[in-house]
């Protein structure tokens, strides 16, 4: 039996970072059934938001049983796609794009408070996780 990957957008990281009672409890329940998974996009995304080396350690720390998703050239091309598609219709922007070609590939469903974008994407499951 293969285990679980549970992929998560940078919202979903940034409250369990900041130790969100119900991110909290999302992501224990999440771990017991595999691995936490994101995308290096979401690595930048939190990395972008410190203010200081203290944080970036912190940031750092939070992030190490998570497995990081490199995007691939075909997640460029795909997220390219439905930027061009969504973009001025549905305010999808260039991050979420490549995070959901990355977990499209893998055929993983996005745990995401910012449903609203995420959903516009053909065949991409969303779920919000609290």
């Amino acid at each position: 039996m293969t285990a679980e990957r549970t992929f998560v957008d940078t919202d979903v990281l940034i409250d369990v970072a900041r130790k969100v009672p119900r991110a909290l409890d999302f992501w224990r329940r999440a771990e017991t059934k595999g691995t936490m998974t994101c995308s290096v996009i979401s690595v930048f995304e939190i990395r972008a938001g410190c203010r200081n080396l203290r944080e970036q350690r912190m940031a750092l720390r939070n992030l190490g049983s998570v497995g990081v998703v490199q995007v691939e050239s075909g997640d460029s091309v795909q997220a390219l796609q439905w930027y061009q598609s969504f973009h001025l219709t549905q305010g999808i922007g260039v991050l979420d794009c490549l995070i959901a070609a990355a977990a499209a590939r893998l055929g993983c469903m996005v745990h995401t408070l910012n449903t609203k974008h995420f959903r516009v994407i053909p065949g991409l499951q969303v779920k919000r996780p609290y």
